[in-house]
């Protein structure tokens, strides 16, 4: 069975002469279009090809437009977002750095105030800053940033212009430990300001130390400023403590107790004063 022509072939070769004839008359109109020019001073030619190809020419225009448009509009944004993140990158800067001056305001009104204190009481030492305290609630002390080499010496007596915090335990190179009068171990002699009856003033791991061995013939009354008494040459005397919060005195006994308020609270330690040590045979260097 005979293979099928190509339907396309075949219709070429039975009409080629036609086809023929129709370039021939095409190419014969193009080159006549191509010489003829319109009262515009253009060709025919460049006109049809105009009109036929300007709808796509407009198109990839638009297209082209758009592209362009959404493209700045991307990097217009993009640079406001780029601009904000740096702006916000320099305000959270400036705070910071505002922080940080207004911190060092508060510590140098604090070293004025330990200036002033020093010029009042005679006392001379070094200022410590509070960098750590106790983890535990059965221990009360804080670690201050200053040991040996910046003259610190076990012993020494720890204060602060509100009043007495403690005394230094332990001495290393560039940091000490304090106890703290709220300690349980703490045992300062102090004195009433108003009656001068002595005691022993002692801690409680709370937020108050308590009056021990007070004679309960002696005269102690809410308010009392308690002071150091100087007693064991442990502390200067005359520090201020704090203040007599409530009076414990039984029907019963040799003494009466006494409830005192530290003026010095813990949770206000940022800096303290370290003194040198009263008591000479504590001093040494690790």
């Amino acid at each position: 069975m005979p293979g099928r022509g190509n339907p396309m072939r075949d219709f070429l070769v039975r009409h080629r002469e036609g086809l023929l004839l129709v370039i021939l008359v095409g190419l014969s109109l193009i080159a006549i279009s191509r010489q003829l020019r319109a009262p515009t001073g253009e060709t025919y030619f460049r006109r049809s090809v105009v009109t036929v190809t300007s709808p796509f020419q407009w198109g990839v225009t638009a297209v082209a437009g758009g592209v362009s448009d959404l493209w700045n509009s991307y990097l217009y944004f993009y640079g406001i977002k780029d601009e904000n993140r740096r702006l916000t990158d320099e305000v959270n800067l400036l705070r910071t750095e505002v922080q940080e001056l207004r911190e060092e305001l508060f510590r140098v009104g604090r070293l004025e105030e330990f200036a002033a204190y020093r010029l009042e009481t005679g006392l001379e030492g070094t200022v410590a800053r509070v960098i750590g305290e106790s983890p535990d609630p059965w221990t009360r002390t804080i670690v201050v940033n200053r040991g040996w080499e910046e003259g610190v010496r076990r012993g020494s007596p720890v204060v602060m212009p509100d009043g007495l915090v403690g005394r230094v335990t332990e001495v290393t190179k560039h940091s000490s430990i304090v106890r703290l009068i709220l300690d349980r171990s703490s045992r300062v002699p102090v004195i009433v300001n108003r009656s001068r009856a002595r005691a022993i003033l002692e801690g409680e791991n709370s937020g108050t130390c308590q009056l021990k061995y007070l004679d309960r013939t002696q005269d102690v009354l809410v308010g009392d400023v308690i002071i150091t008494s100087g007693l064991t040459g442990t502390y200067p005397r005359g520090i201020e403590v704090g203040s007599v919060s409530q009076v414990l005195k039984k029907s019963y006994g040799l003494y009466q107790y006494a409830k005192v308020l530290p003026q010095a609270s813990s949770r206000s330690f940022e800096d303290v004063l370290i003194l040198k040590p009263q008591n000479r045979g504590e001093e040494y260097r690790p």
